[in-house]
């Protein structure tokens, strides 16, 4: 081999090894996510949810208002859709851990299809928009985040 190689050998040979040692030891799954992007019509939020959680000390429960028993909290879309509409309807049972999720909204375990008299009233759940901007408006308010008319841009990538 030219010893010129010699360099680029090694060097692919120590990036190799951290390649394999990188998949061999993967990281641990974090308990709060450092942070979660929502893609919406006003702009895409990237939201850091490490840091309200630790560095504002923000409990799980006073943005996530689940009550089921469960070891991961519900996304705000298994509740609050951008719409309830047919699609929304027929997939939203799927992102739920169990049955007795059901009963949030419903009285009764729903069998096939409901019919419009036994459907939950879906004007008095707010739509992820609206359960958003109210969830989070109230704490930036109230803590002293970004919170007046033209501060949306703060969260919401343009």
């Amino acid at each position: 081999m030219q010893r010129r190689y010699i360099p680029i050998a090694t060097i692919v040979a120590i990036m190799l090894a951290v390649a394999v040692a990188g998949y061999l030891n993967p990281v641990e799954e974090q308990e709060v996510p450092a942070r979660v992007v929502m893609d919406n019509t006003g702009g895409r939020v990237i939201f850091n949810h490490q840091f309200h959680a630790e560095d504002y000390g923000y409990d799980c429960t006073d943005c996530h208002h689940d009550d089921i028993e469960s070891d991961t909290f519900l996304s705000c879309g298994s509740c609050h859709p951008s719409e309830f509409n047919e699609q929304f309807r027929a997939d939203h049972q799927k992102a739920f851990p169990s049955e007795e999720a059901c009963l949030r909204c419903h009285d009764d375990v729903p069998e096939g299809e409901l019919a419009e008299e036994d459907r939950p009233d879906t004007d008095s759940i707010p739509l992820r928009a609206d359960a958003f901007h109210t969830q989070c408006m109230d704490c930036h308010e109230q803590d002293g985040g970004p919170y007046e008319e033209d501060a949306c841009y703060q969260c919401h990538a343009r």
